[in-house]
């Protein structure tokens, strides 16, 4: 909360918010709603943080301007998904298995350097194999976590839609948010990454099974009025950070 400035918005600034989050946290048999924050930035974007007891869904103020009731429905059924898939104890877990992978990685190779005199006297025997499994194990395990977050984003969105009955909302909002994030890179940049090298599937991925699953299902909306909370802060300036720009 406070790198990002954030607060939680009580239920009389957004009643309506909140019972959207009562109602998907109550289809998703979740313990506890979640607080929504506020998160004074322009930037297009939420994210949920805690465990299904305990968690807070921080929403921007550009997304909040941005989105219709329809697409903010859908993302917040996509947060309150991960929350019931706890997704945020599986990647945490994930990250915790590769982080000693990597600082064992480099310590086996800090050794090999001091091992280079001998191994140049041919001393000792080099093991290519085990040599090769030490210099990738770093790379394969960020791959593999990679791709479980891409597998989870899936999950959540598939949940999401179930959540809301409305699988088109979330593919609506996917597009927009991908628009609007686009607007803050270089024209033409777009996401240069391979799909295998993102945290998250291709955008128009996620809207194609979305679709698919649309077609299969009634809509069943459950937005009703604006959502937009009446919050007299405003934006911050855009701020420059090594990942990019945030506001």
């Amino acid at each position: 909360s406070l790198l990002y400035g954030a607060r939680p918005l009580h239920p009389n600034e957004a009643p309506d918010l909140w019972a959207v989050l009562r109602e998907l946290a109550a289809r998703a048999g979740l313990p506890a709603v979640s607080v929504p924050h506020y998160v004074p930035s322009g930037v297009v974007n939420a994210f949920a943080t805690g465990t299904k007891h305990h968690a807070a869904i921080a929403l921007t103020d550009g997304l909040l301007r941005s989105l219709t009731p329809r697409e903010l429905t859908g993302v917040l059924g996509h947060e309150i998904a991960h929350i019931a898939n706890e997704d945020l104890r599986v990647m945490g877990l994930a990250d915790s298995i590769s982080r000693p992978t990597h600082l064992l990685a480099l310590l086996g190779q800090i050794m090999l350097l001091f091992s280079l005199p001998a191994l140049l006297w041919g001393t000792v025997a080099i093991q290519w194999p085990a040599l090769l499994l030490l210099v990738v194990s770093p790379q394969l395990a960020l791959l593999a976590q990679l791709g479980l977050s891409r597998v989870r984003e899936f999950d959540a969105d598939r949940l999401a839609a179930e959540l809301t009955g409305d699988p088109q909302g979330l593919a609506l909002a996917l597009a927009k948010i991908e628009r609007e994030s686009r607007a803050w890179l270089l024209p033409g940049w777009g996401n240069p990454e391979p799909s295998w090298l993102r945290t998250h599937p291709a955008t128009t991925e996620r809207i194609q099974r979305l679709r698919e699953l649309a077609d299969s299902m009634a809509p069943q909306p459950l937005y009703s009025s604006p959502f937009l909370p009446d919050i007299p802060l405003a934006p911050r300036p855009p701020r420059w950070r090594a990942s990019g720009v945030w506001r």
